[in-house]
């Protein structure tokens, strides 16, 4: 037998976020509004310069390029809800593009790329309705800006122009990508998190019974468990431990046995919590003189472990074995074998463990 173990420890759900998710969340958000304010800003800048813009512009645009940043980090990392706040100050950085776009007096390429980068952006963070509120902040603000300036219009991008505009193409989607492929990662992990904290017991780390039974039934229809062995493993006088020792003492007994089960897996291995006090654990490709092998060497080092709640008390095992039947139509065909076995163990004294079709170990 091989052997590499399986490992079905339990991973924390995570429907809450954590405190350093959030933190995540706050520091991601900065450096893309960095980024892209200093991108845009020097495509604005150049625009503006061209234009001849007065000293206040000037003032107004370092302002926003420079100080804003840093000043909404300071403000989201002190608040109490800081996600929905950045959606606040991502619709006002959108607000802030229209008034660019007025100001550049509507310099095509500049503003194009302004309004398409806004909008990205505003998907990327919270979807269609942020798309929405945004581009409807952007029109709103680039109406009141183009009035004020008195409706100046010169659409025109020269070559310098475009030079400027072209780090802030090339620069800010790939590192949006970048961000967007981060965060969708980490979804699929916290799904792969949550689906395995619907299949595992979380006292035993092992499959819970309907996912046990649905991956043995899905390895009997592939055919997988033609050369396979159950052992269907009881916990002796598990009653008595909860009656004598109290319900935690039993909780540490369950953890110890399914962790001593895990530890004697291979890759491949079936192994889930039965019933209370049973576990059910299908060994692959194995005979049963091998599978015998499994059966000592779990109910051995069961034997012989130490409980911290009850110093002095021993847990023991009994344990059926069965091969697959070759008239096995279901599970629980092949449990009721292996049940018997069980059964076998129990009146031969417990503590042992017996294959069927053979004597006791």
């Amino acid at each position: 037998m091989s052997s590499r173990t399986v490992s079905f420890d339990v991973l924390p759900t995570p429907d809450v976020p954590t405190v350093d998710e959030v933190r995540g969340v706050v520091r991601r958000s900065h450096a893309l509004r960095t980024l892209a304010l200093a991108l845009g800003g020097v495509m604005v800048a150049t625009v503006l310069y061209r234009r001849g813009v007065p000293a206040s512009t000037w003032v107004m645009l370092a302002g926003y390029v420079l100080v804003w940043p840093q000043i909404a980090w300071l403000v989201l990392r002190r608040s109490a809800a800081p996600v929905a706040l950045d959606k606040r100050f991502f619709i006002g950085d959108a607000a802030m593009g229209g008034v660019w776009i007025a100001l550049m007096q509507f310099n095509l390429l500049p503003s194009v790329l302004l309004a398409t980068m806004f909008a990205i952006t505003l998907i990327a963070v919270d979807g269609r309705s942020m798309l929405v509120r945004g581009m409807a902040m952007l029109v709103l603000a680039c109406g009141v800006a183009a009035v004020a300036n008195g409706l100046a219009f010169a659409p025109t991008t020269d070559g310098t122009e475009l030079l400027a505009a072209l780090p802030f193409l090339m620069v800010f989607p790939v590192t949006l990508g970048a961000i967007t492929h981060g965060l969708a990662q980490r979804v699929r992990m916290q799904n792969h998190a949550l689906l395995r904290m619907g299949s595992i017991d979380s006292l035993s780390g092992l499959l819970n019974r309907k996912h046990w039974e649905d991956a043995v039934t899905a390895a009997m229809t592939r055919h997988c468990c033609n050369d396979a062995v159950m052992l269907l493993i009881d916990i002796d006088q598990f009653k008595r431990v909860n009656d004598q020792h109290g319900h935690t003492v039993g909780d540490e007994v369950i953890r110890n046995v399914g962790a001593i089960i895990r530890g004697s897996l291979r890759e491949g291995d079936l192994a889930g919590r039965y019933g209370g006090d049973e576990f059910g654990v299908v060994l692959c490709g194995a005979n049963p003189h091998a599978a015998a092998t499994v059966a000592e060497r779990i109910r051995s080092k069961t034997a012989c472990s130490l409980f911290e709640r009850a110093p002095g008390m021993r847990c023991t095992l009994s344990i059926g074995l069965a091969a697959m039947a070759p008239d096995a139509g279901a599970v629980s065909d092949w449990v009721k074998d292996a049940d018997a076995a069980l059964y076998r163990a129990k009146l031969a004294g417990r503590n042992r463990f017996v294959v069927a079709g053979w004597g006791g170990g």
